[in-house]
């Protein structure tokens, strides 16, 4: 991983397992990142990829896996935004069945949120959970930093413990940083950092009681609506903030000049399509901003929600079919710089209470990949390159820290991929403790048969035939 300015690194732990010595034959290699998409064999020994390409060499003894000839091996997905409910809340969720619920999905590598119980605002919390990690993650796990102490939005976490822990980013998420001169005391205060602050956009005053997207919906059903508006209003305080940041240590009109002098500000979730609009001008005037976008709000409208199934509420919530759009243009065009699950998990006596009662939040982990890739992919709104570079290396650009490659020497971290297994989404796809997923019964395509960490095999599924 990359160092920070200030020396102390992101750290991301899993569980250590015996490294293997295998060869998947004849596959199709694919690596935007690298311009990579041939076919040819892949071989690992030693926790590396040794080999890659129609000439690869394949090691002494090593096995050679003849039931993942013909699939797809793209490197490995990573997910900034992920809810491990570790410390506190373990009955929803915790590393370890967070980091199954990851290699199921192909990722191999999750970063968790701060807002837990207690929140994750001091360095030894942050190196408990790094520890547990070590102790039972299938996958890389790393961990971010609380912004404000006891997510309170009234004074700065321990911010220099948190970094020296490892924590890779800062977010207050699941809350918003409202106080516009706490979050510019942050971003001064973490220049030296090298970690982005992540943000969650809500005007709480515009929110508060609201169920779903304001809308036709919304007055159809009689519910309490949260308009676009309560993200795209905090998102230009935000990026106000930012902009007074650049110029405090140099014109904003010369990117090269201001970026690594400026804490980088990353917006979570983008729901609405005033917010895209928001970002893309902010990129264009060289702020250091970057965004995300989830798969459900890529997907799913706020049409849905007329079936009332809890399972489809979420903060921020589904918006219109026009919102969507500007999601997925947003994405293909890279204004959106990455995709993020927001991985939510709550028991099923939380969710099965009515829809206005229900806590907000959907599981993403196991279905991100194949929900988006037949959902956008296979109907032509979205280029495979783009979509695999939005979950693997573009994440990683956010953060800044090493993306995994398909490239000899590099470590082993990939996954392998059937693209035309059809499969319906049911709740034994689901490798977490919680079964709370807004794509339960969905028609998906793209089955994950393998995810390797570290040159391990830590997630294998029997390829269908």
């Amino acid at each position: 991983m990359q160092s920070s300015s200030a020396g102390a690194v992101p750290r991301f732990v899993c569980r250590p397992l015996p490294v293997e010595r295998f060869v998947l034959p004849a596959v199709r290699l694919f690596d935007p990142a690298l311009g990579l998409d041939t076919v040819g064999d892949l071989a690992v020994s030693d926790g590396l990829i040794r080999a890659v390409g129609p000439d690869a060499a394949r090691p002494d003894g090593a096995e050679v896996l003849e039931a993942y000839r013909g699939c797809t091996v793209f490197p490995g997905f990573v997910d900034m935004h992920v809810h491990l409910r570790s410390p506190g809340q373990e009955y929803k969720e915790d590393v370890a069945s967070a980091a199954r619920a990851a290699a199921a999905g192909g990722y191999v590598m999750v970063v968790g949120m701060a807002n837990t119980a207690p929140p994750v605002d001091s360095g030894p919390l942050a190196a408990w959970v790094l520890e547990q990690a070590a102790l039972g993650a299938d996958v890389l796990v790393g961990q971010v930093g609380a912004v404000s102490r006891g997510l309170r939005g009234e004074g700065l976490a321990e911010l220099r413990e948190l970094v020296d822990a490892g924590v890779v980013a800062f977010s207050d998420d699941g809350l918003p940083v409202a106080n516009a001169d706490l979050l510019l005391t942050a971003l001064r205060y973490l220049r030296s950092t090298g970690r982005p602050v992540l943000l969650h956009l809500e005007d709480r005053s515009l929110s508060i009681g609201g169920a779903m997207h304001e809308g036709a919906w919304s007055a159809r059903l009689g519910m309490r609506g949260i308009p676009g508006a309560a993200e795209s209003g905090p998102l230009a305080q935000a990026l106000e903030v930012l902009r007074h940041a650049c110029c405090e240590v140099g014109s904003p009109s010369v990117p090269g000049a201001v970026a690594n002098r400026v804490t980088p500000l990353h917006i979570q979730h983008l729901s609405a399509a005033d917010s895209v609009r928001l970002v893309g001008k902010a990129k264009t005037e060289g702020l250091p901003v970057t965004a995300e976008a989830s798969p459900h709000h890529l997907l799913l409208t706020d049409e849905r929600v007329q079936s009332f199934d809890q399972n489809y509420k979420m903060n921020p919530p589904l918006r219109s079919s026009s919102d969507r759009d500007a999601l997925v243009a947003g994405v293909s065009e890279g204004v959106i710089d990455c995709i993020a699950t927001d991985h939510a998990p709550h028991a099923s006596h939380e969710k099965e209470v009515p829809f206005e009662d229900a806590p907000f939040g959907t599981v993403g982990l196991e279905t991100a990949f194949a929900a988006l890739y037949g959902g956008l992919v296979v109907p032509g709104q979205l280029g495979l390159g783009r979509l695999v570079d939005a979950l693997s290396a573009g994440p990683c650009r956010c953060l800044g820290i090493e993306a995994p490659r398909l490239a000899a020497g590099a470590p082993a971290r990939f996954c392998a991929v059937d693209l035309d297994e059809k499969w319906v989404v049911g709740p034994g796809d689901l490798a977490g403790k919680s079964r709370n997923s807004a794509f339960l019964g969905e028609r998906v395509q793209g089955r994950v048969l393998m995810t390797v960490v570290e040159g391990a095999r830590r997630f294998v599924r029997e390829r269908s035939m």
